[in-house]
């Protein structure tokens, strides 16, 4: 099913009310080809929401399940996200707390971001060097504080693109997905060494010449999930959550097409991975495809849950609650209750990420 033209003239409405790119930047190309892969901006969310009352969800694989016991009252630690820089599909760094407390402005835009395994930096893809001096897109980690900003640009390919993925439970791997617009063949997930990005290792290849996005390493390092389009998949940006074995092996799906968009989060126990379906609704399911369902979260009238991630001890989920052409940071109980705020501002923040215990 596709955007009908009461959702379209909602899109539309958000872009005019943005700044409009320039077509002929050749990061501004990147980011269309990339994000053609479904990293959704405001628009597209709101276009959905618009159509979301019509939308017949297929619930022939799902399994109604008890919900798990509520979590801590209240809850604690860091967490990394991005404002949205409009007309450019970009995030603007910063952290906060969970608490909603002593927000800090990192300084650093990328086209994502999120912490190493031991929470002592964080990995964002440079967009920065990409744009500026025209080298294929690379890694670089940076200090919590947006500084101390190192290259990961060891991988031999110059036609490959590497860009947004997750380092292993040990810290010794990235995995990443890689992509080149005029090369399509070259579309995959891959892994380079954490320590300078070289030793390049392909582990799948995209069949459909689109894309493979966002690769997550399990807790145990073993596994790693990610999400692959097809044509002719709907809704517009949808695709299906995939696993792999870290050797490149076992490649299978878990979701049915359509039911996922980007962004997908292992549990800190390794039993569930969790993403968003259309439109802004969370879901769980086990790394073999079973269990698929819902988390039953109460979210204002008008408004979708987007690109969630696990708290470090399981017990909460913070996500972006999207409505009306803006976003705000929120956490919930893995239960789906104890709906909490943590920011509050004008534009669009987005894509969170808890730091892990240290």
């Amino acid at each position: 099913m596709r955007l009908d033209d009461r959702a379209r003239t909602a899109a539309e409405g958000i872009r005019r009310a943005v700044e409009t790119p320039d077509t002929a930047d050749p990061f501004y190309r990147y980011e269309r080809g990339k994000r053609r892969n479904q990293r959704i901006g405001a628009g597209l969310l709101a276009a959905a929401l618009a159509i979301a009352g019509t939308y017949l969800v297929v619930r022939a694989f799902e399994h109604p399940r008890k919900p798990v016991p509520a979590g801590p009252a209240r809850p604690s630690g860091l967490i990394l996200y991005g404002d949205y820089v409009a007309g450019r599909g970009q995030l603007h760094l910063f952290t906060v707390r969970a608490d909603g407390s002593g927000e800090r402005d990192l300084s650093i835009v990328t086209s994502c971001a999120q912490w190493l395994p031991d929470g002592s930096k964080i990995l964002i893809s440079n967009d920065a060097a990409f744009k500026a001096e025209g080298v294929p897109l690379r890694p670089a980690t940076i200090d919590p504080d947006g500084g101390g900003l190192q290259r990961l640009d060891g991988a031999s390919n110059r036609n490959l693109n590497l860009g947004c993925g997750d380092a292993s439970p040990d810290g010794a791997r990235l995995v990443l997905e890689g992509f080149n617009e005029n090369e399509p063949g070259l579309n995959g997930i891959y892994v380079v060494r954490a320590s300078d990005g070289g030793g390049l290792v392909r582990l799948t290849r995209n069949p459909y010449n689109t894309g493979d996005g966002y690769p997550q390493y399990s807790p145990d390092g073993t596994t790693v999930a990610f999400m692959r389009t097809k044509p002719g998949v709907n809704p517009d940006g949808a695709g299906a959550v995939f696993v792999v074995n870290a050797d490149g092996t076992g490649l299978r799906r878990i979701t049915p097409w359509g039911a996922a968009f980007l962004g997908q989060s292992w549990s800190p126990d390794g039993q569930w991975i969790l993403f968003q379906r259309p439109y802004g609704r969370l879901y769980v399911v086990h790394p073999d495809g079973t269990s698929l369902h819902e988390i039953p979260v109460r979210l204002p009238v008008g408004s979708g849950a987007i690109s969630p991630a696990w708290s470090p001890d399981g017990q909460w989920i913070v996500f972006s609650l999207e409505r009306n052409a803006q976003a705000d940071i929120f956490v919930v109980r893995a239960d789906g209750s104890g709906l909490r705020q943590v920011t509050d501002a004008p534009g669009v923040e987005t894509y969170p990420d808890w730091r892990p215990r240290g």
